[in-house]
């Protein structure tokens, strides 16, 4: 009986000290120090691969309706093809900042690090990452995207841009932590072995002639630099050629131009490879695959300056209006 009762005793201290041991926690995601190189944007047809930035109107999402720029070379007015700058692209863990004289005499930016001089309205847009935002005075951290698995995420608060002798923070998230409005946290994908990556985020200008516009912004490429050595993080999803997309009801066929307004459709391609590119909807965990855009007969040009123009007539009703309640005071 003593045997038994002591083979009970230590059979409950075993299953009790079992259940104290907690299941291993995942890894944290790994900081990726290093050279995200940017694969230039190339239009054809309506698809769009490599890097690229679109600017969403106020009342617009990550669907559209975008801004038109007069100076893109693709079909689809909307749609700005990046290019790698100087640098060959984002530097993650250490800055590459504007240089100090931002401008020449026109108004064109003078950055170039990240990514080349691209015209905009017929002025060069570049950007840059600061320490110190030039728009809000603000600190930010240094640019630093992680991995875990082959998610990627990130904090790109220092990313802004220099046009026309003014600047826009375009990071997420904003400097301080923020994501106000439409601004979304930086996330997307990495293939491991070979380092074919792309980001997207989306931030939402706050000041100047792009007030409540906000830009959204795609990265493809390849990194090169420490963090992606070993077995990817317990958990994380593995790698896989994405399928082609379920049929919404509305939407377009992959093989027909979307209707206006609508999401870009998109089409199934194989694994990511060295020049990857992916959907330009509005979901970040995207997966590679080529980007259609509406058809440029859909945007028309005039965009900009209908905006103005209704900004100036809302003005004016709102002036006679204050005028009138005034007079109407005065009797």
């Amino acid at each position: 009986m003593r045997g038994a009762g002591a083979l009970l005793a230590t059979t409950a201290m075993i299953v009790v000290a079992s259940g104290t041991v907690s299941a291993p926690a995942s890894a944290a995601p790994t900081p990726l120090n290093g050279l995200f190189g940017i694969d230039g944007g190339v239009c054809s047809g309506n698809s769009v691969t490599g890097s690229f930035f679109r600017m969403i109107l106020p009342a617009g999402s990550t669907s559209g309706p975008f801004l038109s720029n007069s100076d893109s070379g693709c079909g689809d007015k909307t749609v700005t093809p990046l290019s790698a700058g100087s640098d060959g692209g984002l530097t993650s863990g250490s800055l590459q900042p504007q240089p100090a004289q931002a401008f020449d005499g026109s108004g064109n930016a003078l950055s170039g690090s990240v990514t080349r001089p691209v015209k905009f309205y017929g002025v060069g847009f570049a950007t840059a990452t600061n320490g110190t935002d030039p728009q809000t005075g603000q600190g930010t951290a240094d640019p630093q995207l992680r991995a875990d698995g082959t998610a990627l995420t990130g904090n790109l608060s220092a990313f802004g841009v220099t046009w026309n002798k003014q600047v826009f923070n375009q990071g997420a998230p904003k400097p301080g932590g923020a994501l106000p409005g439409k601004t979304s946290a930086v996330r997307g994908t990495i293939d491991r072995s070979t380092g074919a990556y792309f980001i997207e985020w989306t931030s939402q200008i706050v000041g100047g002639p792009f007030n409540n516009f906000t830009g959204l912004w795609h990265l493809a490429g390849t990194y090169k630099g420490s963090g992606l050595s070993g077995t990817p993080a317990a958990g994380a999803p593995a790698a896989a050629a994405p399928a082609a997309p379920a049929a919404s009801p509305g939407a377009p066929a992959p093989s027909a131009a979307p209707a206006p307004g609508r999401p870009p459709a998109a089409a199934a391609q194989p694994a990511p490879a060295q020049a990857q590119t992916v959907s330009a909807s509005g979901d970040p965990a995207l997966t590679a695959q080529a980007i259609r855009v509406e058809d440029p007969d859909g945007q028309t040009r005039w965009l900009l300056p209908l905006l103005v123009a209704v900004t100036a007539i809302a003005t004016a009703v709102l002036t006679n209006a204050d005028r009138l309640v005034r007079r109407r005071r005065g009797e």
